[in-house]
């Protein structure tokens, strides 16, 4: 039978009672460890603030059932505190501040208890050591610190207390959360050091141990576990919260009580280290109850167990009132006094959903003392109130109960913007059930941890992710810039960065009155007489609730990009397992806020060995991994043909989407989807997908011989309007069209998709993902939001669009960095199977590259060097390469067989096409009637006017021989059949022949790099020169 049993039955139990107390001590003995924390003055059952008896808590009450166990268990019972005792109430600042000449009422209260031992809280701290160590003196019991270092040679605290109870030895250790360090600086700086508790422990408990401790005790100021509230790293503190480390990492611990955290547990265990934590506020009392047996000349723990018995229902202790009578008179007298009046009902119940008169009363006092421009305070409780008619000390005493002093800093506008989102973590966004999303505060976030701003304007939008919260920050009508300067009234215990705020640690103080702010408070109602709330009120804030977001994650020109590539001198890109990681990344930042869809530009399957020697199959499980939900249809989806696309089509479950590619006749056709709508979370998205206008010209012209690819903006218009009238709430493009954008000015773009963007009405649809040009697009054109990734998996682009109201937020790029991100392993494994299938043919080693040979400017070596090639394996005057069938640089060193495909990955065959001089003539000119040359040439030398009109700028033909081009002579020239059917857009002279050469590119291009004299390729001058010359005349 338990103690708290025995107490509950009351009389029943009393032949149990003389039964235990007959059992033999000498081999079987049974110990009650009651326990308290924070109490934080609640000595009475008395609620100060509201003046009346408190019927749930109250140590007097918790005496009363510390005296029945006792009864219960003579000479078998400790008593302990783990902290924060001498702070939290007007009767412990009346104590402190006002009448300290008699004995401390606390302190009166525990010795009248007969209390064994208590650690030391953080709010010990809070009136300074001076006022601690005159409490401590007057105590019959020690505080206890193993942590604690005194530097100022003042009074120092013991690490533990040995007692004995029943002929066992039990060792109580104290110790105390490091975080006072910070929120106390300005009393405990120079003067004590708090070290790690993890790390001092073991040594104490060795000594406990040595001693003869039968059983280990660890009275804990600090949290079970969690977050901490300050920065670690800055500060070069332990954590706050650790007993659950402390139960884990220090053996020969038995027993921890568990203080700071105003939690309650009642009975857990952890490594088999018994916790306990009983109610704060002296709600509830603890017992923890430990039967031992002899061992030997020892103790041995037989079992241990937990329990909590309630304050509630038990009367007051008269001793505890007789001790503490003085300092009660005292904070009655000093909570009761009125210090001025109101004709108004002031609340601070939803003081953290919206902007209400009574914060504004903090903020306008805090204003006012320091002069600042801007003031920071927080909602301590939501209990407060004043109600019409006289105020008292009592009612601000509820408002702001924390012995906080008040300063001013200085802070640079994107501090306190940093500071405002620090401050909106306190509120979870998750899904309510219904579709729809719910905030609530975080339960491992306090309340008093949630700053308010005053003197400044702004939005606190819960339907963006924790970090981008913060909206509309103004100051006097203007935008808040991250290098405007503000003066910020503040309290002592952010300043120094409680609460995880680092960015305004080390800030220059400009203010530091050392007046604490209710007391300032107080003054304040006393000189006003009477306050309203419209004296205080200004309504400069607002918190939006969650709202669901459309999340666009977009890639584009993936090319079977299955591993990781160098990427200049910025390291590894891509990946296929690490884009995967990053899509999920992007998933989960904005979670549950968002409904992410993934949708992708074109070109997914043509690029590499791993993908275009299975014609794209391996791809396919990949994007399906990536989650993609749809997507637009490429030109390089055409490059095996219409039957192979038709077979991946059938394979991916995301629909690949072309709204303007019709049959010859105009009509839709029926494998080609135009559009789709998509239920994505109860969100319903439009998707339209745009081929590229010109596909004949990028592809091989047969396979699109019977497609018509059509003005992308009609198709735009009409297909939206119809998504919008099937009920879709956002409607996104999936266009396989490019543009490019100024590196220096995102909003600087040209290209195709920014004249679409441009022409379409507005509002006619509500974001673009982009593709084809490999660039990096991250703009606003006509207000809709386009994004381009660059290609390969090196770039994953983002787009938010809000639920309603608002605009977009602005388009984001994110480069996926390799190294830096850990890969997916479900799709590492799909990468290693791809890979290891065609390994053997991929890692054959063909020329050692002495240097370099990038894909860079218009006019490059590696482009010369494939028309080289190229010429030689067709026994040709004359070469053209275009530079949209080079898709690699050749990197310096051991060359293999899969770098050169992913060169040279089409598969086209070369043609030898005879043709006159005059017709090549002409051919030539149409290779420079571009803004920009887009090819390279072997086997002569072109000089052109670009000023000049396209058509007429040719100034000088130089053949390899050094003479001139003969327009009366016949010439071989070799190209792709990509290049001889029209494809690029240069098209040959009627009654050119063309001879098919039985040869692939790729096998040209490999038996000229095998070719090479000792195995080794080395740029030469003639390789490394420009064959097609801009000239000015």
């Amino acid at each position: 039978m338990s103690p708290l049993s025995c107490l509950r039955r009351g009389a029943a139990c009393a032949s149990w009672l003389l039964v235990a107390a007959a059992l033999p001590a000498q081999s079987r003995v049974e110990l009650v460890l009651a326990s308290t924390t924070d109490v934080h003055g609640r000595l009475r059952a008395w609620d100060y603030y509201q003046d009346a008896e408190d019927p749930a808590r109250g140590l007097s009450r918790i005496a009363t059932i510390v005296d029945s166990v006792r009864r219960a268990n003579p000479g078998r019972v400790l008593l302990v505190d783990t902290g924060d005792l001498l702070q939290g109430n007007p009767l412990a600042y009346v104590a402190a501040r006002r009448d300290t000449t008699g004995p401390h009422p606390v302190i009166a209260a525990m010795n009248a208890m007969r209390y064994d031992a208590s650690a030391i809280g953080n709010h010990e701290f809070n009136y300074g050591l001076p006022v601690l160590d005159r409490a401590l003196g007057q105590a019959r019991f020690p505080f206890l610190s193993a942590n604690l270092e005194r530097l100022d040679g003042g009074r120092a605290y013991a690490p533990m207390t040995l007692v004995r109870r029943a002929g066992v030895t039990v060792a109580l250790i104290g110790v105390t959360t490091p975080g006072a360090m910070v929120w106390d600086r300005a009393h405990l700086e120079g003067r004590v050091r708090l070290h790690d508790i993890v790390a001092t422990l073991p040594a104490v408990v060795r000594d406990a141990r040595a001693q003869g401790a039968d059983l280990v005790v660890v009275m804990g100021h600090s949290g079970l576990g969690g977050e901490t509230s300050y920065d670690t790293v800055a500060t070069g503190l332990g954590s706050e919260n650790v007993l659950a480390r402390v139960a884990r990492e220090v053996p020969g611990i038995d027993a921890i009580v568990i203080g700071h955290s105003h939690r309650e547990v009642a009975d857990t265990t952890i490594n088999g280290v018994l916790l306990v934590q009983p109610r704060n506020h002296a709600t509830s009392l603890s017992l923890a109850t430990f039967a031992l047996e002899r061992d030997g000349a020892r103790w041995r723990i037989a079992s241990k167990r937990g329990q909590l018995v309630p304050a509630r229902g038990h009367a007051e202790s008269p001793a505890v009132l007789r001790a503490v009578a003085r300092g009660h008179e005292a904070a009655l007298r000093y909570a009761r006094e009125t210090i001025g009046r109101t004709t108004a009902s002031w609340r601070t119940d939803s003081a953290r959903v919206q902007d209400v008169p009574l914060i504004d009363l903090i903020q306008a006092v805090q204003l006012r003392a320091t002069g600042a421009q801007l003031s920071l305070a927080a909602a301590f409780t939501l209990d407060a109130r004043l109600e019409p008619g006289p105020i008292t000390v009592a009612q601000i005493a509820q408002l702001y109960p924390y012995e906080n002093t008040l300063r001013a800093i200085k802070l640079s506008g994107a501090q306190v913007r940093a500071f405002l989102e620090h401050s909106a973590r306190f509120w979870l966004v998750e899904p309510d059930g219904q579709g729809g999303l719910r905030a609530r505060p975080d339960p491992r976030i306090p309340g008093y941890n949630f700053d308010l701003l005053a003197g400044a304007e702004y939005e606190m939008d819960l339907s963006r992710p924790a970090g981008r919260r913060i909206t509309s920050l103004t100051y006097q009508g203007r935008p808040v810039a991250a290098t405007d300067t503000f003066t910020v009234a503040i309290n002592s215990y952010r300043a120094g960065g409680a609460g995880g705020y680092a960015m305004v640690v080390g800030a220059p103080v400009v203010f530091d009155s050392q007046e604490e702010i209710r007391e300032l408070m107080i003054g304040e109602v006393r000189r006003r007489g009477t306050i309203e709330p419209a004296d205080v009120g200004t309504v400069n804030w607002r918190l939006l609730p969650p709202r669901r977001s459309l999340r666009v994650i977009a890639y584009n020109d993936f090319h079977g990009a299955f591993e990781k590539r160098p990427d200049g001198t910025a390291g590894n890109r891509g990946g296929a397992a690490e884009l995967a990681a990053l899509i999920a990344r992007a998933r989960a930042e904005c979670a549950p806020g968002c409904v992410p869809v993934v949708l992708h530009g074109g070109d997914l399957f043509q690029g590499t060995p791993a993908s275009n020697l299975a014609f794209g199959r391996t791809v396919v499980p990949l994007l399906e991994a990536f989650g993609t939900v749809a997507g637009a249809l490429g030109n390089h989806e055409f490059d095996w043909g219409q039957d192979t696309l038709r077979a991946r089509m059938r394979e991916l479950r995301a629909p690949i989407l072309g709204a303007n590619v019709t049959d010859a006749a105009g009509r839709d056709v029926p494998w080609i989807p135009d559009d789709t709508l998509l239920e994505v979370e109860g969100l319903r998205l439009g998707v339209i997908g745009i081929a590229d206008p010109a596909t004949p010209q990028t592809t091989m012209p047969r396979h699109v011989a019977d497609l018509r690819f059509a003005d992308p903006v009609p198709v735009i218009t009409a297909r939206a309007a119809a998504l919008r009238a099937r009920g879709a709430s956002a409607v996104v493009v999936v266009a396989h069209i490019g543009g490019f954008c100024d590196l220096n000015d995102p909003d600087r773009c040209r290209g195709e998709i920014i004249e679409i963007a441009r022409r379409l009405a507005p509002g006619a649809v509500d974001a673009i993902v982009s593709g084809h040009t490999h660039s990096a697009v991250s703009t606003v054109v006509n207000g809709i939001p386009i994004v381009q990734a660059r290609s390969s998996g090196r770039a994953l682009g983002i787009i938010d669009l809000p639920a309603s109201g608002g605009g977009p937020a602005r388009p984001q790029v994110w480069s996926v960095t390799s190294d830096s991100i850990t890969p997916d392993p479900a799709v590492a494994a799909l990468v290693r199977a791809a890979e290891a299938a065609v390994a053997p043919l991929v890692g054959q080693a063909v020329v050692t590259v002495a240097e370099r040979l990038p894909r860079e400017g218009g006019q490059y070596a590696l482009g010369n060097l494939i028309a080289d090639a190229q010429r030689l394996a067709g026994r040709g005057d004359v070469a053209v390469m275009n530079n949209g069938g080079i898709r690699a640089e050749l990197r310096a060193g051991t060359a293999t067989w899969g770098d050169v495909f992913e060169i040279a990955p089409f598969g086209n065959r070369l043609v030898a096409v005879s043709i006159r001089g005059d017709a090549l003539r002409a051919y030539l000119e149409a290779l420079v009637a571009g803004n920009g040359v887009r090819y390279h040439v072997s086997g002569l030398r072109i000089e052109f006017d670009p000023a000049a009109p396209a058509g007429a700028r040719l100034r000088r033909v130089t053949m390899g021989d050094g003479s001139r081009l003969d327009d009366r002579r016949r010439y071989r020239v070799i190209m792709s059949d990509f290049m001889a059917a029209g494809g690029d857009g240069a098209r040959l002279a009627q009654g050119a022949t063309v001879e098919d050469l039985n040869t692939v590119d790729l096998d040209a291009l490999l038996a000229y790099l095998r070719g090479q004299p000792g195995g080794r390729l080395v740029p030469t001058p003639a390789l490394t020169a420009v064959r097609i010359l801009p000239i000015q005349q």
